[in-house]
């Protein structure tokens, strides 16, 4: 069992989650708009000049490419932020939303009832 946090030491860890969270949004949203915007710009170019066929073809697995690298990017970042999170000293369990809030309010996690902060 760990020692309670120190109100400091908790605000830290609920900043860092802010700056994790900022920073792996500003790699997510360029790459998944832009690589959207790039299928749609192909689709536009290559309707006229190639085979139906081909052209759907070549769009399904760019598109299935382009789902695999944001959902990737997404796990990336939700495996990073909860990383970084809060945990309750007693239980183990990662304070986020409502847990984070009540934590933050009451100094008690809430769902084993432990010290969270001193």
């Amino acid at each position: 069992m760990k020692p309670p946090l120190s109100r400091a030491a908790f605000d830290r860890q609920r900043q860092l989650v802010k700056e994790v969270s900022k920073r792996e949004g500003r790699v997510l949203v360029p790459v998944s708009v832009g690589l959207g915007v790039a299928q749609l710009v192909f689709l536009r170019w290559a309707e006229g000049r190639y085979e139906r066929e081909t052209v759907t073809a070549i769009a399904g697995i760019a598109f299935l490419v382009y789902m695999g690298l944001v959902l990737w990017l997404i796990w990336r970042m939700d495996r990073r932020v909860r990383a970084v999170r809060p945990a309750c000293p007693q239980c183990g369990n990662r304070l986020h939303g409502l847990s984070e809030r009540v934590a933050a309010a009451t100094g008690r996690c809430d769902t084993c009832g432990g010290q969270v902060i001193q």
